[in-house]
């Protein structure tokens, strides 16, 4: 974790996608010292089996994810010492799927969601099995999706407007985490990103939507993206002068 350089700034969980550039994270997403930087970095392999993949979906053999983000991340506020203001999360392609599913379960005790080019979304459907679909999550994540703290949370989906290659995140039946519902919400990264901007708008998540111009899946200008989103939503936490709210649980 990089500290922030005043007490009570934000906190940002920011997820890596597949090639685990926490590098790539930290200098895009800076902000100049005025948020708390939180980068858990997920194993690539454990006792030698690729579970590279495993934290996107946030369970994977006996490893619960979910539970890991939530220690993480309690660490992090014991260390802080006094409450961040703000809890937002960021994730760029793989870590954006992660981010996506994560935020189904904790969405109330988030502030802000930005999703860079993920390579495969949940949908909200209930009459379709769990990745694609919510069907089964409970049983799958050990607990139920948080419905109700979705569709108060601010979220932010990226995308590069060159970012259109197919097949490339295929999950096809029969591989690891594979679905005959995989492709679901399409075959690239920006129809993805398109079927999962309505499913949320239709849910009443308050969402917008960005192709960046001229950009493939490349993280740095996804990054400046969102930081230029995250400087926004920082501007509103230090305007003391208008009544704050927030999307998180008091319980």
């Amino acid at each position: 974790m990089r500290p922030a350089h005043r007490p009570g700034a934000p906190l940002l969980i920011a997820a890596h996608g597949s090639d685990r550039d926490l590098r790539g994270l930290l200098h895009g997403l800076d902000l100049g010292g005025e948020v708390n930087l939180l980068l858990p970095y997920f194993p690539e392999r454990v006792e030698g089996e690729d579970v590279a993949d495993d934290y996107k979906f946030l369970r994977g053999g006996s490893a619960d994810y979910l539970a890991l983000m939530d220690a993480i991340l309690e660490d992090a506020l014991r260390h802080l010492g006094q409450a961040p203001r703000a809890l937002w999360l960021f994730g760029f392609s793989g870590g954006a799927q992660f981010a996506q599913r994560y935020a189904l379960v904790r969405a109330s005790r988030l502030d802000g969601l930005i999703l860079a080019a993920p390579g495969g979304v949940t949908l909200l459907r209930e009459d379709v099995a769990w990745w694609p679909g919510l069907k089964g999550a409970e049983a799958a994540l050990g607990e139920a999706p948080d419905l109700a703290g979705l569709a108060r949370l601010p979220t932010s989906i990226l995308i590069g407007a060159e970012d259109r290659a197919a097949g490339l995140v295929s999950r096809a039946p029969g591989t690891r985490f594979g679905s005959a519902d995989a492709d679901l919400a399409g075959l690239s990264r920006q129809d993805k990103a398109r079927s999962l901007r309505d499913d949320l708008a239709a849910h009443g998540t308050p969402v917008t939507y960005t192709e960046i111009a001229g950009v493939g899946h490349k993280l740095a200008p996804c990054a400046g993206a969102a930081a230029q989103i995250l400087r926004g939503w920082l501007d509103e936490t230090q305007d003391a002068s208008q009544p704050q709210t927030t999307n998180r649980s008091e319980t």
